[in-house]
């Protein structure tokens, strides 16, 4: 795969392109003002797709940024669309989904949400995920029609991640001895009648549905059924989710503004470890499974770097362990990883390459106001834009061919 085609990159909202070749050094190929705050790009193929706070949706080449076509919309919308092959759905800020032929921005339908849209949209097995004010709901990807809508006590924000259980199982980690079991409200309903193990899951591992997780800005993650929105289990946050949660491997890893990351069971909702600091998290978790690595912005100005162990800092310093990399202002840019380099933005306009392994910087690029979007990745490309309503693209050499 070599489109980055969501929020994330994929369903579990990972922000990983380890398959590709790192930047070890870039060069701006174009800048274009979209005369409105963009949202997070998505790419597909020779296109980059994004939209804006103005009510506008673009599509542009990739290569030259140059403006394939523009759809007028009747409200915001900066929410991360979602591209397939055969089609682009652009949500906006009044809770409209429209899907657009992504070749010439004609629309093929259009849907109403049950209320405003409050999430990026996530894609996974031919359905669409938005949560809105109210709650979260599924659409069928190829009609719009509404397949279900799970109702929550406060707006579901971020963006939902999706997982299938059978990777889940697969790669589940032993027991931590230091792990906690929060209260949760489990149900049964998508496990087997098989003996239960101490995952809440039957002892042979099948739990083989496809699961969605999403967070709300009063304080909530949940878990449902992805075929019927049924809710498999709850569990607090400390405040509100700051962006929506990643799942890596058996895990889910959400941050909350209230200073606090917490990494869950994706089986059980039951948790593994938190991470605490004194000012609010703002981005989602990245999660290096392999390296045992989690890299998060905060509003303190940090990329903190902890273990996903027990989740105590990875970066030592001369006396005291390090809470991470500071960088020049807050971060409100979730980490990309792409290869072996870490790409981040922050308010003060500055994008970082930063090495994965060590921490250390590799390069750093100015813009000409805050980055607070996720850039979008292909191979020796990397798109993102900044609150002054530009987008831009960074490029570099690699021996990877196309998109």
């Amino acid at each position: 795969m070599t489109e980055w085609n969501q929020t994330g990159g994929d369903p579990h909202n990972s922000g990983l392109r380890r398959d590709l070749e790192g930047p070890s050094r870039v060069t701006e190929a174009w800048t274009t003002d979209l005369g409105g705050v963009p949202g997070s790009p998505v790419l597909d193929r020779e296109t980059v797709y994004v939209g804006t706070s103005r009510g506008n949706g673009h599509a542009l080449e990739a290569e030259t940024g140059r403006r394939r076509w523009t759809v007028e919309t009747t409200a915001a919308a900066d929410a991360t669309p979602v591209v397939t092959r055969d089609r682009l759905y652009l949500g906006t800020g009044d809770g409209t989904v429209r899907a657009l032929d992504p070749a010439t921005g004609e629309r093929e339908w259009e849907a109403e949400l049950p209320d405003d849209l409050e999430s990026d949209l996530a894609f996974s097995d031919g359905r669409l995920y938005a949560g809105h004010a109210t709650g979260l709901s599924a659409l069928e990807a190829d009609t719009g029609t509404l397949v279900w809508t799970s109702e929550t006590e406060s707006p579901v924000v971020g963006c939902p991640a999706i997982a299938d259980g059978r990777d889940v199982d697969r790669n589940r980690s032993p027991r931590s001895r230091l792990s906690e079991p929060m209260d949760s409200d489990r149900r049964s309903d998508s496990m087997t009648a098989d003996p239960v193990d101490d995952y809440g899951g039957d002892s042979a591992g099948r739990w083989v549905d496809e699961r969605v997780f999403a967070g709300t800005a009063g304080g909530t993650i949940v878990a449902l059924e992805a075929e019927s929105g049924a809710d498999v289990w709850t569990a607090p946050t400390a405040g509100a989710v700051a962006a929506g949660p990643t799942v890596a491997d058996d895990r889910l890893y959400v941050c909350d503004d209230a200073g606090t990351m917490l990494s869950l069971d994706a089986v059980t909702g039951r948790t593994w470890f938190t991470y605490e600091i004194r000012d609010s998290f703002t981005t989602s978790p990245t999660v290096l499974a392999a390296a045992e690595t989690t890299f998060v912005g905060a509003a303190d100005g940090y990329l903190h770097v902890t273990d996903t162990t027990v989740g105590r800092r990875k970066l030592r310093g001369w006396l005291f362990s390090r809470k991470g990399v500071e960088l020049d202002g807050p971060i409100r840019s979730r980490p990309v990883v792409v290869g072996d380099v870490l790409c981040v933005g922050d308010s003060s306009g500055s994008l970082y390459g930063i090495d994965v392994d060590d921490c250390e910087p590799r390069w750093h690029v100015r813009a000409d106001d805050a980055i607070a979007g996720t850039p979008a990745v292909a191979p020796g490309r990397l798109v993102v834009g900044s609150d002054d309503g530009r987008l831009r693209c960074l490029e570099w050499e690699t021996d990877d061919r196309g998109f």
